[in-house]
């Protein structure tokens, strides 16, 4: 399928300005600050009216966390979903926009677990923090039948993370697992790196970017410990995971080698290549490509976690909070 003539323009824009503010700008604070100015204007502006956003008290949490939904009705599946940005930025408008959409098109509720962020939290503060969360849903009375774990870029790797960390905690397994152009692979260590340099439009090379996870995030761990990049994890176990990455972008290997090790594991992975959008187009809501990708998501969480089932399992967004 070609891609749109939206996909085009916001290409050409991207190119033109986010590429060259990451590999450019400096200091982490001064692309955190670029960053929020960002999703104050355009990320809110891309949230779907009538989203309902409540914050969450998790006792002994040291992060932030909140509801979203498109609306305030009971609702049957409940996705836990980890923000990306590199693990250093948080855009949280941005996402909660992206978010509610899925909610609206899977008739979900997300609890959106914003992770403390390195360098001044380095790992396993984040992974720490989202089997906190999970954990939480669990006490709350959620069935783990009923539960997706969700996430884009980083938080797509945190999402695998927080599976081995779920299975080797021997908690109950969630129905499934839902991940946005995942980096699985701190260590840049994927052809795709290099080969996708110049055709990804919104990331630039590991070499030139202002801020690097590589450097920030892993702290005093190897950087192939699986919960550091999960790519190399034992994947024995684990829920049906479904991934949608780009062939333009530089993390499509990442994708693509977890979906062979996975096999090996007889682990149900399903990989969407989609041709030509940028890096998590799924946010941009006025792309077609993003609209049939979160369609897809929604049929993926609909089958894995069906009426029969949620309907047992319907938890009112206000009583929940």
């Amino acid at each position: 399928m070609m891609q749109s003539w939206q996909t085009d323009l916001l290409n050409l824009q991207l190119s033109l300005s986010v590429k060259p503010l990451f590999r450019f700008l400096g200091s982490v604070d001064r692309v955190r600050s670029m960053v929020k100015v960002m999703d104050l204007t355009v990320g809110r502006l891309a949230i779907p009216g009538g989203t309902v956003r409540r914050k969450v008290n998790i006792p002994g949490a040291p992060f932030e966390a909140e509801w979203v939904c498109h609306d305030d009705k009971p609702k049957r599946r409940v996705i836990l979903y980890l923000p990306g940005g590199a693990y250093i930025l948080r855009m949280p408008n941005t996402h909660t926009g992206m978010v509610s959409r899925l909610c609206r098109l899977a008739d979900a509720k997300a609890l959106m677990a914003y992770y403390r962020l390195a360098p001044e939290h380095p790992f396993p503060a984040c992974l720490d923090d989202a089997l906190l969360a999970y954990k939480w849903l669990l006490r709350k009375g959620y069935a783990a039948e009923q539960i997706v774990i969700a996430g884009d870029s980083a938080g797509g790797g945190l999402t695998l993370s927080l599976l081995l960390a779920i299975r080797d905690a021997r908690l109950p397994t969630p129905a499934c697992a839902y991940m946005l152009s995942p980096l699985l692979d701190v260590s840049d260590s994927a052809a795709s790196r290099w080969k996708n340099a110049a055709s990804d439009k919104a990331l630039p090379a590991a070499h030139q970017r202002a801020i690097n996870p590589r450097v920030l995030y892993v702290g005093d761990y190897a950087i192939d410990d699986p919960g550091v990049s999960p790519l190399f994890g034992d994947y024995h176990d684990l829920p049906p995971l479904y991934v949608q990455v780009s062939d333009s972008e530089m993390l499509l290997d990442d994708s693509l080698r977890m979906a062979r090790r996975g096999h090996t594991y007889q682990v149900e992975v399903k990989v969407d290549i989609w041709r030509k959008v940028p890096h998590v187009w799924q946010a941009f809501a006025f792309l077609p490509e993003s609209h049939d990708a979160l369609g897809k998501a929604a049929d993926f969480i609909r089958q894995k976690i069906p009426v029969k089932f949620a309907k047992r399992h319907k938890v009112n967004l206000r009583e929940s909070a």
